[in-house]
């Protein structure tokens, strides 16, 4: 209802002015109306440049080029970086590891602590986090597939592709100047040890060369080159 007109010339025209807004108003019954319905649109929306949310999975999505198929690994997907690991990953980002460890905290997915070494037990302290699939979607021989990470790597004990994880939202940590350690190492989706993994394998490995147990599965894994999307999600039970 409008705001009471305050200045009517008498009392008479008040009541006038009041009895019309009765009569004009329509009654309940002509404003019933359907309730919103959700929108049946697709929530992906942008959240960076080469990084998108898809709120319907949900899922992080993540722009990616192929740049290694053959060779031991200590990571699954590098974020360019000051210090280089392309010699070591599979997958290349176009986003910084900070956006990534961004997002996946929008799509609800909480952050732990990375391996770390004890001094004082002289242990390797295990990770914590959310656990996570890591996936791969691309295109092959015209349609889209996805692949899990895991098929795109063989255990060297097995010369098997490795059986079938989740990674931890291990998140990272901050330097001592706050620089986000991933944004320097470029440990986005690693398979060893990092004290600076954004996501992380649930068990311990060493980074030690003579120790890596995980090496590129040439076959399943397109031509160096292939523009593909990284698919973070929360893992399912």
């Amino acid at each position: 209802m409008p705001a009471p007109v305050r200045h009517l010339g008498s009392a008479s025209a008040g009541v006038v002015g009041f009895a019309f807004v009765l009569l004009a108003a329509p009654s309940c019954s002509e404003h019933r109306t359907t309730a919103p319905q959700p929108s049946a649109a697709p929530r992906v929306v942008a959240f960076a440049p080469g990084i998108r949310l898809d709120y319907r999975v949900p899922q992080v999505e993540i722009d990616a080029e192929v740049i290694l198929r053959q060779g031991a690994l200590e990571l699954f997907a590098y974020s360019k970086a000051p210090t280089p690991k392309e010699h070591e990953s599979i997958l290349l980002l176009d986003v910084p590891a900070e956006t990534v460890y961004q997002a996946l905290g929008l799509i609800g997915l909480t952050p732990g602590s990375p391996p770390r070494y004890d001094p004082t037990t002289e242990t390797v302290l295990p990770p914590s986090g959310d656990a996570v699939d890591v996936l791969v979607r691309y295109e092959r021989g015209g349609r889209t597939v996805e692949s899990s990470a895991c098929d795109w790597m063989l255990d060297l004990a097995t010369r098997r592709p490795v059986a079938r994880m989740p990674w931890l939202f291990a998140g990272s940590r901050r330097l001592g100047d706050g620089t986000f350690a991933a944004n320097v190492e470029g440990t986005v989706v690693t398979v060893v040890d990092f004290d600076s993994a954004v996501l992380t394998p649930p068990a311990a490995h060493s980074s030690s060369d003579a120790e890596l147990w995980l090496a590129a599965n040439t076959e399943a894994i397109p031509p160096l080159g292939t523009r593909v999307t990284l698919l973070l999600r929360p893992a399912r039970p």
